[in-house]
């Protein structure tokens, strides 16, 4: 609405016509919705390198003998939906983060269990 007010008013002072100054306030609208559309599709398309590297890296992931594990990637895969939302995404982050490190945590030998399962 400014673009067009600010183009309108330039033309009018200029000593243009009102339909003159209403066509050139059009134009300065438009200018301004193309460049903000230009800006939109150039960010979205560097997400979607990233995005395209976390589903791929995910994949395996789903597919995981613990369970925990493969309900936990599903977690920051739907918060990558809102880059803004930045505290979603570390929470999401921390709950795979913990439940990877518990199922890749070496297992206690067979003597260590039974020496925890006595102190215990």
């Amino acid at each position: 609405m400014l673009a067009f007010a600010g183009g309108a008013a330039h033309a009018r002072i200029a000593g243009g016509t009102d339909a003159q100054s209403g066509l050139v306030g059009f134009g300065r609208a438009a200018e301004l919705l193309s460049r903000e559309r230009v800006a939109s599709k150039q960010s979205a398309a560097s997400l979607r390198e990233p995005l395209t590297r976390a589903a791929t890296a995910a994949a395996p992931l789903m597919r995981c003998s613990d369970p925990a594990v493969a309900t936990a990637i599903e977690q920051p895969l739907n918060a990558l939906g809102d880059v803004e939302d930045s505290v979603r995404l570390e929470a999401a982050l921390g709950v795979f983060g913990r439940a990877v490190n518990a199922a890749t945590a070496p297992r206690l030998s067979w003597w260590a269990r039974r020496r925890a399962a006595r102190t215990s």
